[in-house]
């Protein structure tokens, strides 16, 4: 028996609002029941694989590199690797400082670690770019785009989810109207 589907077609007001698609808690009939033999199955997998994070655990090393590792030209010189680490953090900040600016909030680590992998992928595109290297460049540029793109997803989500800053002019509305004025603004 397969597991419920959490994407359905959408149905009622979310078919009314032009949706094709809705995410949904399935109703508890239509999950599996609990299974001992399946439990104690994967218990003695996550006893086998060990620990996360403890010395000797081997559970992923198997896995390959993840979304955030640059990969930084083993043969480029010294001063070219310092070079594009300062030409990163630049633009990291840069960037950091513009998003903050654009959706009024201070960005999270989440949001810090994106820019972080954009900058630097884009930092060592450019430079694969000026090496002739095009397809280095290219790839780069590619992941750095994914990077900027889940970057600025991560901070409109928060943005929503955050209370927005007071603009600096509702307390002097309130001091010179009365207390009541930035509360009907």
């Amino acid at each position: 028996m397969a597991g419920p589907s959490l994407v359905r077609s959408a149905h009622g007001t979310a078919a009314a609002g032009g949706a094709l698609l809705v995410v949904e808690t399935p109703p508890l009939d239509e999950t599996r029941p609990p299974d001992a033999t399946r439990t104690e199955e994967g218990l003695a997998l996550r006893k086998a694989r060990g620990r996360p994070f403890t010395p000797g655990n081997a559970a992923g090393s198997n896995r390959g590199p993840s979304l955030t590792y640059i990969v930084v030209d083993p043969n480029a010189p010294d001063d070219e690797k310092r070079r594009r680490r300062r030409k990163a953090s630049s633009l990291q900040r840069t960037r950091k400082g513009e998003l903050e600016v654009q959706y009024g909030v201070t960005v999270s680590s989440g949001v810090k670690v994106e820019l972080c992998a954009w900058a630097r992928a884009t930092s060592w595109a450019e430079y694969h770019d000026q090496a002739g290297d095009g397809f280095k460049a290219a790839a780069l540029d590619e992941k750095a785009s994914a990077h900027g793109l889940k970057a600025i997803a991560i901070v409109e989500r928060e943005a929503a989810s955050r209370p927005k800053k007071s603009t600096g002019t509702d307390g002097m509305r309130a001091r010179v109207l009365g207390k009541g004025a930035a509360a009907k603004k």
